[in-house]
């Protein structure tokens, strides 16, 4: 028999991860962020004997997180479709505007990055994962873990915009040169 964690033990899991489950929910979803983090918490109490050790839980919760939002995300698509088709006239294509600023520089950047790329650098940047949390987050072992930041770190740090950022000169301490020592620059 597979040993589970008690109804406690559960609840002193929810405790300590819930609000960081839900901050990751809060920065990703325009949906109901309360029913998506009950739902999180339902499939982990469904699947108590898959729970990983203690130290990788809240990274195997990030992933139970993740796959519910992409599942919603595609629901949401559909949803959108539908509408569009009922009121039988064509979406109109909304223009983002590009502001001036680092902030709005590297928004740009992830954007333009792939998904997949995307959300690594958000899970160990916005998220605190670790290398071999993320491995648990999103189901590859650590190895592929840490090669599929390093090329995530990569494609970021090759943006032309970022670029220009990490190499334009200014004061020390700044978000540009924060950047380019996290993205493995020499």
């Amino acid at each position: 028999m597979v040993p589970t964690i008690t109804a406690d033990e559960f609840e002193e899991l929810f405790r300590a991860t819930a609000r960081d489950v839900l901050s990751y929910l809060r920065r990703r979803s325009s949906g109901d962020v309360d029913d998506l983090l009950a739902e999180v918490y339902a499939v982990a109490w469904r699947r108590r004997p898959d729970l990983p050790a203690p130290p990788l839980r809240r990274a195997w919760l990030f992933g139970v997180a993740r796959t519910l939002l992409l599942a919603d995300g595609r629901r949401q698509r559909r949803d959108r479709e539908l509408v569009g088709q009922l009121a039988v006239r064509p979406e109109r294509a909304v223009e983002r505007t590009r502001t001036e600023g680092t902030a709005a520089v590297l928004a740009a950047a992830l954007e333009r990055l792939s998904r997949h790329d995307r959300e690594v650098l958000r899970l160990v940047a916005w998220e605190g994962l670790t290398p071999a949390e993320l491995a648990v987050a999103l189901g590859v072992r650590p190895g592929t873990a840490r090669v599929r930041l390093h090329r995530a770190r990569q494609a970021l740090a090759s943006d032309p915009d970022v670029r220009a950022l990490i190499e334009e000169p200014e004061p020390t301490g700044t978000v540009a040169t924060h950047l380019a020592s996290g993205l493995g620059r020499p």
